[in-house]
This record gives structure tokens, sequence and C-alpha cells, in this order.
């Protein structure tokens, strides 16, 4: 869903990584520049909601995820 092209998500979208690691969205959003693409892309904050290390919060290209 081009994800990393919005400046900003809600909060509370449930994903799943490519890893298996459940988590939803915090609602913060970071610019990432990038040489390989110009215009950049953004990343969002999500929070780990099952399973081990849940509630620690990281930065995820949404794009690579699974909606849940």
């Amino acid at each position: 869903m081009d994800y990393a092209q919005q400046e900003s998500v809600e909060a509370g979208l449930r994903f799943k990584t490519p890893s298996g690691v459940v988590v939803k969205t915090t609602g913060k959003t970071t610019h990432v520049q990038s040489v390989a693409l110009p215009q950049g892309l953004y990343v969002h904050q999500v929070e780990i909601v099952e399973g081990e290390n849940q509630g620690s919060t990281f930065l995820h290209n949404l794009d690579y995820s699974e909606p849940m």
C-alpha cells in the first residue's frame, strides 16, 4: 500500500512483519534520506504487541509487512 510514501499513518494499525512479529503502529513517522531513492522514504514506529519483547518499539517500513 505504499506506506513508505505516506507522511503519517493512523495509530493502532496491526501488521505481521516478515519475521512473524505482530506489531501495531504508534502514529509516529520518520523521513529517511536515501542515495538510492532521492525522494527518500517514510518509516513508521511500531510496537510489538505479542510475544517476546512485547512493548518494545522500532522503526519499520510497513510495505514489507502483512496487514492484520
